[in-house]
């Protein structure tokens, strides 16, 4: 399929979506336990593994990424994430108070508000 793709690409042929199924082994966070949601031989049984890790595996084998450039890039990226945090914290956190009103949840969603929402906001009276 990807090779199918490439060949549209290159030969002007317009977009292609090409659907990529994946499945996550690992737990959402570190404080997740999958088993109490999924069992153990489910994850087993997806033979091939994190699909990040081979892709990183198969483009170090060809020569075009190494494991430094890898070990860059992530720490790049969480740098990008834990600045994005800290910019949408600064806009004040559940945590910290400032807890939204009924109001500002149907606020600066929609350019125009669906019907089914706005009865919403008007059974909540606001």
């Amino acid at each position: 399929v990807a090779k199918w793709a490439v060949e549209r690409a290159r030969a002007n042929l317009g977009p292609t979506l090409v659907e990529y199924v994946t499945y996550r082994v690992g737990a959402h966070s570190t404080s997740d336990d999958p088993s109490a949601y999924r069992p153990k031989a489910e994850s087993d049984a997806w033979p091939l593994g994190d699909p990040v890790i081979r892709l990183k595996n198969h483009l170090v084998q060809k020569g075009v990424w190494s494991e430094d450039r890898h070990t860059q890039a992530e720490a790049e990226i969480l740098e990008t994430v834990i600045a994005a945090q800290k910019e949408a914290e600064g806009h004040g956190t559940l945590h910290a108070g400032g807890k939204p009103s009924t109001r500002d949840m149907f606020e600066g969603v929609y350019a125009e508000m669906p019907p089914h929402l706005r009865r919403q906001r008007q059974q909540a009276g606001v």
